[in-house]
């Protein structure tokens, strides 16, 4: 019969303490993530228009932004920022509540 196979480390070995740099760098030093953090192709910035100061009272302006009926348009149509667009509704709902602006086309 053969001998039970002794395990990885002997009688009277220690057994190493665990090394927490043994994983490799965290997040933010340096060496972390893949070796070369270049996109595959080129990243481009979205231009973003802004929105020219208007008033709730002028009509012709805010109806740009207002599709047939009634709607108002999207960011993603606008391409105006987060910002301009809360300015853009909340001007467009004063207009109507003033009843400069029709809510629903007729």
């Amino acid at each position: 019969m053969k001998p039970r196979s002794s395990s990885k480390f002997g009688k009277f070995e220690k057994k190493k303490p665990f090394d927490k740099n043994a994983r490799g760098p965290k997040k933010g030093e340096k060496g972390y993530g893949s070796p070369s953090r270049t996109p595959s192709r080129p990243v481009r910035k979205r231009m973003r228009r802004v929105l020219p100061i208007m008033d709730y009272k002028d009509v012709e302006a805010l109806g740009k932004y207002i599709t047939e009926k009634g709607k108002i348009l999207p960011r993603r149509i606008t391409r105006l920022s987060s910002k301009d667009q809360r300015t853009l509704t909340r001007l467009i709902k004063k207009s109507r509540h003033s009843g400069l602006l029709a809510f629903q086309a007729n």
